[in-house]
Order: C-alpha cells, then structure tokens, then sequence
C-alpha cells in the first residue's frame, strides 16, 4: 500500500517523532545550554572591582523555571547596571551587550541545533 515511494510512509514516520517530543522540555534544555554557554564567554569581560569585595563574575546565576532560563548576578544585581550603562561618575562598558551581541548568533546555533537532533530522533 505505501510501497509506491510517494514519500507518504517517510511524512508519516516523521510526524510520528514529533508527536513523540515534548516541546516544553527540549525549549528548556536548550535554552539552558544556551545560558551556559552565554555565562562561558560573559566571564571573562566582566569588570573587576578595585576594591577588595566580591566580584560580580562570582555570583552569576542561571535559574530555569518552569518556562523561562534566566541569567542573573546574585546579591550584586542592582550594581552591573552601572557598569553596564555607567553614570554620570562612571563610563559605561557594556559588557553583557557587548558579549550578547558578539555570541547571538552562536547561542542561536545552540538552540536550533538541540531542537533539531531532538526532532530528528537523536
């Protein structure tokens, strides 16, 4: 019956995989692989203090909820907004832009490529 090599019996093997993946968890998987990669790079060009407190690259924190990955500095959240953005005494540096921007297109990759080898059986 499918033996006619119409390509109906290769849709239907495929469909059948997708209704086999759950959605939610293979968003949230890459979405934290994402943020782990992301957390990678950022790093490295978060600013030092000069004083002699805790610095903010040792409290970054990745939290995945039921719908969402977030990433976050722990306990100095309110301060890399000045770095960030900077202030009237303190020039701005855009480390987190500036890392999104350079790593987009390769935290996208990431995400893409884990929906993909999820879709595709792998």
């Amino acid at each position: 019956m499918v033996n006619n090599n119409n390509g109906f019996q290769e849709m239907a093997d495929y469909t059948s995989r997708l209704a086999k993946v759950d959605p939610v968890e293979i968003t949230l998987e890459s979405l934290n692989d994402a943020a782990e990669y992301f957390v990678e790079k950022l790093i490295p060009v978060i600013p030092k203090s000069l004083m002699k407190k805790e610095h903010m690259r040792d409290h970054i924190l990745i939290e995945a909820s039921e719908d969402k990955v977030t990433v976050s500095f722990e306990g100095t959240s309110f301060y890399w907004r000045f770095i960030e953005n900077g202030t009237k005494k303190i020039k701005a540096v855009h480390f987190v832009e500036g890392t999104w921007q350079q790593q987009k297109s390769n935290i996208e990759d990431i995400m893409t490529q884990k929906l993909l080898k999820k879709l595709e059986g792998n």
